[in-house]
């Protein structure tokens, strides 16, 4: 039987003077036979492999990003060895993991994310999965990672050294990859320098001044993407220097309304304009998105509407049972709402309605799942003003905080469910309110952001005005006393999703933009 390709274990580290070539060598060893030790020497690149430094290399021949990544001791995990991972909501502290690869090196275009949290949101992964099956080399670099085990298949973690850390592990970095890049590539080092210094003083000193952007930025300095992507615009503000490095397409999503009135963004919205104008391409999940990003100076020929996707294989309606119905009819009204706790969710709102609800006689089961978001974890928040609301209202029997769930455990929430409640008083267009339409369950939501272009009001679901819980009381009333208008309503929806809302479809604009901005 002819040997396998060689696979390295979590533990395992290269050493030698050359630790570059993570997926180069992994290559070759399925070529040469057994695997050998995991502390094996790595064979150096040869000279015909190599670029002049500081040099871009041909299309046909430019060097893997992995060749490019520092000479600090890696850790080379088979990233195919693939396990759930929960979308919202915690999960454990990182282990620390450099790289998380596959062993054979893809053809195709080199897509590097950059500031997307590791495991990703349930739509992020499954794009990132989509994308990497159609033969992208996807890099995700990351300085939030929550779990190191998680594995997506075909894509790559790449660990960035997050803002405000030590000078000790600033100068660890920087005598790491900075040393690297001084060596193999001054140029871009150059480039990397005269950047940092037009950033201006007040953001180098968010950061921790000059060495600390040095750090930041060294490890990324390195890669050689084709085309770049930042999933938020505030990791695009902060990584903004490293445009004139890459010197490669830059596309930059917009994911929700940019609100100037939330205390502490005021240093990420003074510095949209600038990063609307350096951008290539600006990604708004939403027309009315679009309209709101180009009224803060984007150019209108560089913004593009790609709507969200989800795969309705796996966001689906439950089995019907042995009386034709698809979910238990004992007569309680089940509502859910998904989503991070933050403030602009509505909650209050929707607790409100939910005690309305609970005056007029009706059996009612509101979950909420969810968990507080990263940047609020460990101080007071949106969960104890929802427990305070749900002591307040005297609502305790009825509903229920179930935490941060994963993909499973949130379609088993969904299709147990009547109706989704989304009661938000600020979106884009909320990913939720799709995979809820695929699993067939119709929608109660408010009338914000682009809400209105995912259902119509009276097809899919109902919709109403923000900040009102009385209304939404009304709605969900109304569907809770016709089981004939919520069977119609989530069928409907379901057939929205495969007309516009499938992951193919979401896969093949994103593919399309990014080969028409690498084509440049």
């Amino acid at each position: 039987m002819a040997p396998g390709p060689r696979r390295r274990s979590a533990q395992g580290r290269l050493h030698g003077s050359d630790r570059r070539l993570v997926s180069r060598q992994a290559a070759r060893s399925s070529r040469r036979g057994p695997a050998r030790s995991p502390h094996a020497r790595a064979r150096p690149v040869s000279r015909a492999a190599r670029t002049r430094p500081g040099r871009r290399a041909p299309r046909g021949r430019r060097r893997s990003c992995l060749q490019d990544l520092d000479a600090a001791p890696t850790r080379a995990v088979v990233s195919h060895l693939h396990r759930p991972v929960a979308s919202r909501g915690p999960g454990r502290a990182a282990h620390r993991v450099n790289v998380a690869t596959s062993g054979r090196p893809q053809k195709g275009l080199q897509l590097l994310e950059v500031g997307v949290r590791w495991p990703p949101e349930t739509f992020l992964r499954q794009k990132l999965e989509a994308l990497a099956a159609s033969g992208l080399r996807v890099i995700v670099a990351s300085r939030a990672i929550f779990d190191a085990e998680a594995r997506l298949p075909g894509v790559v973690l790449l660990e960035i050294p997050p803002s405000g850390i030590s000078r000790w592990r600033q100068a660890r970095v920087l005598a790491g990859a900075g040393l690297v890049l001084l060596v193999t590539a001054p140029r871009r080092l150059a480039r990397l320098w005269r950047s940092i210094r037009r950033v201006p003083p007040a953001a180098r000193s968010r950061y921790g001044g000059t060495p600390g952007l040095l750090a930041m930025y060294a490890r990324l300095a390195r890669l050689r993407p084709d085309v770049v992507h930042f999933e938020w615009t505030t990791s695009a503000t902060a990584y903004m220097a490293l445009f004139e490095v890459w010197r490669c397409p830059v596309v930059v999503s917009c994911r929700g309304t940019i609100d100037p009135h939330i205390p502490g963004r005021e240093h990420h919205l003074s510095r949209l304009p600038e990063l609307f104008r350096r951008a290539d391409a600006v990604h708004c999940v939403s027309e009315s998105l679009e309209r709101e990003v180009v009224g803060l100076g984007l150019d209108p020929s560089k913004a593009r509407v790609i709507a969200t996707g989800v795969d309705p294989l796996v966001f689906r309606p439950p089995a019907r049972d042995g009386t034709g119905n698809r979910r238990p009819d004992d007569g309680i009204f089940r509502i859910v709402t998904i989503g991070w706790l933050r403030w602009m969710k509505g909650y209050e709102y929707a607790l409100e309605a939910i005690g309305t609800l609970v005056a007029r006689g009706m059996p009612t089961r509101y979950s909420i799942i969810g968990a507080a978001p990263p940047e609020l974890r460990g101080r007071l928040g949106e969960r104890e003003r929802i427990l305070h609301t749900v002591a307040d209202l005297e609502l305790g029997e009825h509903v229920h905080l179930r935490g941060g769930l994963g993909t499973a455990e949130i379609v088993a929430a969904l299709q147990g469910s009547d109706v989704l409640l989304h009661p938000s008083i600020d979106e884009g267009l909320p990913n939720v309110v799709v995979e809820a339409m695929a699993c067939g369950v119709p929608v109660v939501a408010t009338d914000c952001g682009g809400v209105g272009e995912a259902l119509v009001d009276g097809v899919q679901g109902l919709l109403v005005r923000p900040r009102d819980p009385d209304a939404l009381a009304a709605a969900l009333e109304r569907l809770g006393r016709s089981p004939a208008l919520r069977g119609r309503m989530g069928d409907a929806g379901r057939a929205t999703v495969f007309a516009r809302f499938t992951l193919e479809r979401h896969r093949d604009q994103f593919l399309s933009l990014y080969r028409e901005l690498a084509s440049r």
